[in-house]
């Protein structure tokens, strides 16, 4: 056996990278090595289908061209090589900062299945209730932590493939090929940071294939990673003036709030993957992974003259009566309505007067001022811990039968933490050793899966075609598991200074103006409550046939069925049909159509949660609530029901010569029922004793005639007492979503100067909203329709003499329009 031992250089990489790898995409031809045609396993059972003799697009992007990347992080990776799949670095985004969500042709993340090895991934604990409206809502795989070493290749399959594979698979889907070396080792290092002087990354992996018997393997990989974060941010104009204007200097930073990628500390990961030869007709394997990281983001600055429910309530500051317990009422206090002068005051007097004013409060009136003069930003953070285990058995019967049984489990929990905040409602109470509690554990998101899967394969010789007959079929048992930790009680308590206002019967001594209530729960995210945790559950049942052959010697079809039935929603069946012709040696076309679907998952079903966000340019607090909540009812929500799509695609591939290759498809995908968050409904005129909320549980609230935001609070969302909108995820709009995708490869032989590779790639994708119910707004149309850039082009060049290699690449995004928080869309330019 010999030892092969590698060591890759030392990569640098700068804000921009120009080093890249080429795609193999569905081309004769096509070479994972020299001379060898590349045999894919994704959308296709016949064991002995090549890239380009495919029926369906399929992008192959090997393991060592990832490596040869100047990004650390395999998103970016997929995001340069595969033109429709877009991905962004998303800045003040709550939990779509942990795990970045993606998008392929134009559709949200859990729209993309994602295998490892031919098997299916189970999905992140993350919710994107963030990050854009194309992907709010959505609750995909995360795939950030695979290492790139660890791969062999990738395979995207860029059509609809719900009748193979199940659910999720409606764009598409992507398997990652775990390398399955059983020698050598390679070790990389990387390091470098952005051209601003941000960002400083440093990345060590390691690769090493060990035998396993005579005829097994076990490969494994780890990696460490440290990002520090970015910072593209504008000095705000508010914090100008209270800098100049309000003579607090050093109490606030010149850039208050942070505007960028955020921090990742310790992200690690070990990925294993490993196969045992027991005959010439079985084998066993097994593989998996384990990896923690930790993420760390900024949030919106709260001003200290304007923050409402914190430090100032309306026009007045936000003083509360440490005299006043909880449940008291009909009383006059002591404490003065002081006049807050405002956000960005520019009246150096009233400043003066407002300090002066604060200083002279009795001992028994407390402002948040006295304790952070300069207002505060609170940062918000994720730990991540993902773990999955697949092992099974394959081989082939005496009949010729082969077979796969295996099981699976995953793992994925989301830690959150919220720092330099504080819990409104505790007021002074809040103070903990002598200092306010500026940081609190919020709790967890823990997604679960468990699959059982059996597949069989077999030829048939059927003497009318010009190959047997592939036929395969097969069955599948999944059980995911959502769950909701709670958080730590001061994350999510509502203080008694939560109702310091008495229902309105409370006043300060003026006579007039009402006692302040704070915000309820840590400000910005609130934890979760005992209502908000639980855990919930769903299983299903699928089978399923897909058969193959080449009816002529020029003539290749296939068709596949697949039934699902779920315990949640019911049943659903899905088809694909789809063939390739040969017209010549050098051209041949291919299409397919299928239908296909996404069911919503437990955690959709089910998550609660109040956050910070800008609505029509101001700070509010907004809430998400579930479909089956009663208040959500009874504003018009139903249960979820599955989103539903018909996908239909046509292409060609062309070999202009013997070194130029052209592929083309077009496609198409119209989706009914899709789930997404509505708009925010907002709920500041509505009573909770309003007929419509008679069937919610809230008596407290209703006796006292409150608002709904009470009602809400009394059932269970904490921090809903002063909430002005709520929203919750609905089946309430249907879209269409049409384009192209063009690659052109050309290898160019330069004698001894070496051998070149130009890759152009080129994709097309449009989303027209069909129809949207009233609770879909303006706003989140114009975002479906536009949130990617509608045009995306890779142009690639790779260069080879012996041992070195060279590539650079240029990529092209084109405009994007986003709705907004002012109502008006405004585009935003595209470039390179």
């Amino acid at each position: 056996m010999s030892n092969k031992f590698k060591f890759k250089s030392l990569v640098v990489a700068m804000g921009l990278s120009f080093v890249s790898a080429p795609i193999y995409a569905a081309e004769d031809g096509a070479t994972e090595d020299e001379g060898a045609e590349i045999i894919v396993i994704t959308g296709t059972r016949r064991t002995e289908r090549s890239v380009g003799e495919s029926m369906v697009p399929i992008d192959v992007v090997t393991g060592e061209d990832l490596q040869n990347m100047g990004t650390a992080d395999l998103t970016d990776m997929l995001r340069t090589s595969v033109p429709s799949y877009n991905v962004a670095r998303t800045a003040i985004s709550d939990a779509a900062t942990i795990v970045r969500p993606a998008t392929l042709r134009g559709l949200p993340p859990d729209n993309v299945l994602i295998m490892v090895n031919g098997k299916r991934r189970h999905r992140s604990g993350v919710i994107a209730e963030s990050g854009g409206s194309l992907v709010e809502g959505s609750q995909g795989a995360d795939i950030s932590g695979i290492p790139a070493l660890a791969l062999e290749r990738m395979e995207i399959l860029r059509d609809g493939a719900s009748s193979q594979y199940g659910s999720d698979a409606v764009a598409g889907v992507m398997n990652f090929i775990l390398k399955d070396d059983s020698e050598g080792m390679t070790l990389e290092a990387r390091t470098g940071e952005y051209s601003e002087g941000d960002g400083a990354l440093v990345q060590l992996m390691g690769n090493i294939g060990l035998p396993l018997g005579d005829d097994g393997f076990m490969n494994i990989t780890g990696t460490w990673m440290h990002s520090d974060p970015t910072s593209r941010s504008q000095v705000r104009d508010d914090t100008v003036a209270l800098r100049s204007v309000g003579g607090l200097g050093s109490e606030i930073p010149e850039i208050a709030q942070i505007w960028g990628a955020p921090e990742y500390k310790d992200n690690w990961n070990i990925f294993f993957n490993s196969g045992i030869v027991l005959s010439d007709d079985q084998e066993i394997y097994a593989f998996g992974n384990y990896g923690e990281r930790t993420t760390i983001g900024g949030f919106y600055f709260r001003n200290p003259n304007s923050r409402g429910g914190v430090f100032t309530n309306g026009s007045t500051r936000a003083v509360v009566d440490t005299n006043i317990q909880a449940g008291q009422t009909g009383i006059t206090s002591n404490c003065p309505a002081l006049t807050s002068p405002g956000g960005t005051p520019t009246d150096a007097g009233a400043v003066a007067a407002d300090a002066a004013a604060m200083a002279a409060l009795p001992a028994n009136c407390w402002v948040l001022n006295q304790v952070l003069p300069g207002g505060y930003t609170p940062s918000f953070g994720g730990s991540l811990e993902d773990a999955s285990i697949v092992a099974g058995v394959k081989g082939e019967f005496a009949s010729g039968m082969t077979y796969d049984f295996s099981a699976s489990f995953g793992r994925n929990k989301a830690s959150f933490f919220l720092d330099s905040t504080w819990n409104p409602s505790n007021g002074p109470d809040g103070f903990v050793d002598g200092a306010l509690q500026r940081k609190f554990e919020l709790g967890s998101y823990v997604q679960t899966e468990t699959n059982l899967n059996a597949d069989f394969s077999f030829p048939v010789e059927v003497k009318a075609f010009a190959s047997d007959l592939n036929v395969a079929f097969g069955g599948e048992f999944r059980d995911e598991v959502f769950q909701t930790i709670i958080g730590e009680e001061a994350s999510w308590q509502a203080g008694r200074f939560a109702f310091q206002s008495g229902n309105g019967t409370n006043f300060y001594n003026d006579g007039t103006t009402v006692l302040t209530d704070l915000s309820i729960g840590s400000h910005g995210f609130a934890g979760f409550s005992p209502p908000q945790a639980g855990q919930w559950g769903r299983s299903n049942i699928a089978v399923y046939t897909d058969l193959e052959a080449d009816v002529t010697e020029d003539f290749t079809l296939g068709f596949a069925l697949r039934y699902e039935d779920f315990e949640s929603f019911g049943d659903t069946t899905n088809y694909k049909i789809a063939g390739r012709y040969v017209f010549t040696e050098d051209f041949s076309a291919r299409a397919s159509f299928s239908t296909g679907f996404r069911a919503p998952t437990p955690g959709q079903d089910n998550v609660t949660k109040v956050s910070t966000r800008t609505i029509d340019g101001e700070l509010q607090q907004s809430g998400q609530i579930p479909a089956t909540n009663l208040i959500a009812q009874a504003l018009g929500a139903e249960i979820l029901a599955p989103e539903t799509a018909e996908n239909f695609s046509v292409g060609m591939v062309w070999s202009i010569t013997e070194d130029v290759t052209l592929t083309a498809d077009w496609f198409t995908i119209a989706m009914e029922d899709r789930i997404g968050l509505t708009g925010l409904t907002d709920i500041t005129a509505l009573n909770a004793a309003d007929p419509q909320f008679s069937g919610v549980n809230c008596p407290n609230a209703k006796t006292a005639n409150a608002s709904l935001a009470v009602c809400l609070q009394e059932s269970g969302v904490p921090g809903a007492s002063d909430l002005a909108q709520v929203q919750f995820y609905t089946n309430d709009f249907e879209t269409t979503t049409t384009g192209f995708d063009i690659v052109v490869d050309w290898d160019v032989d330069m004698g001894s100067a070496g051998d070149g590779n130009f890759a152009v790639s080129w994709n097309h994708t449009e989303t027209e909203v069909d129809s949207a119910g009233n609770e879909v707004s303006r706003n989140k149309v114009v975002d479906l329709e536009n949130y990617n850039p509608h045009d995306r082009a890779n142009f690639t060049y790779n260069h080879f003499i012996e041992d070195w290699r060279f590539l650079a690449r240029v990529s092209y995004y084109g405009d994007w329009v986003t709705g907004g928080w002012s109502g008006d869309p405004s585009a935003t330019e595209g470039g390179t």
